[in-house]
């Protein structure tokens, strides 16, 4: 009969545990802000999730307004990563503006994005929340933007207009994502689709 090998274990460094805690804290407030509201994302709720005491939370993040942003951050690079991912990797077409079109619908739609609707609706009424919040969505601007202009068939666009169809598009998508939360309308939501793909055709064979 073998023996049983037993393997010693790895001890983490200072700095190997002190991600790892602040990655679980942001995490639970990611969940949390996505699945209970800004309102109820308090210490004790992400203490309760994250398994990180109070003390331990405010070791790391000065106040809960900056692990709120950290979180933010956190769902603004996965949502970058995740359109770059899906767009290259599209398995059955040549990505194309219209695809990348719908993609970013997708994203709108996708749960972690309802942690941004969740800030901006409380940034309305909570200064120092919008304060704070200002430059991580100027960031976050930002890197849809650059995304965005790296996309096949975008410099058919007129360059005057690129940003201003970017940012239409998202806010279109954004509304449309909120209010299919109470009333969902597939059929008209295609039709919308569908009128800014030939609006956006229409700009294509005007610079042509």
């Amino acid at each position: 009969m073998s023996e049983e090998i037993t393997l010693p274990k790895v001890r983490r460094s200072q700095r190997e545990r002190r991600e790892s805690t602040m990655a679980k804290l942001v995490e639970a407030t990611i969940d949390s802000l996505r699945e209970v509201g800004y309102a109820a994302t308090s210490v004790k709720e992400v203490c309760r999730r994250s398994g990180v005491s109070h003390g331990g939370l405010f070791r790391h993040f000065p106040s809960m307004l900056e692990l709120i942003l950290a979180a933010a951050e956190e769902v603004a690079r996965r949502q970058i990563a995740e359109f770059e991912r899906r767009f290259w990797q599209a398995p059955l077409e040549e990505p194309s503006l219209h695809a990348a079109m719908r993609m970013l619908r997708d994203a709108c739609r996708t749960p972690i994005n309802s942690v941004w609707y969740e800030l901006l609706v409380a940034a309305r009424t909570d200064v120092p929340l919008r304060t704070a919040l200002e430059p991580t969505i100027r960031r976050y601007y930002q890197a849809i933007r650059t995304t965005a202009s790296r996309l096949p068939g975008i410099d058919s666009i007129p360059a005057e207009l690129f940003e201003t169809l970017l940012f239409t598009l998202v806010h279109v998508f954004d509304g449309e994502s909120l209010a299919r939360v109470v009333l969902p309308h597939p059929e008209l939501e295609e039709r919308r689709m569908e009128l800014l793909v030939g609006l956006i055709e229409l700009l294509q064979q005007r610079r042509a």
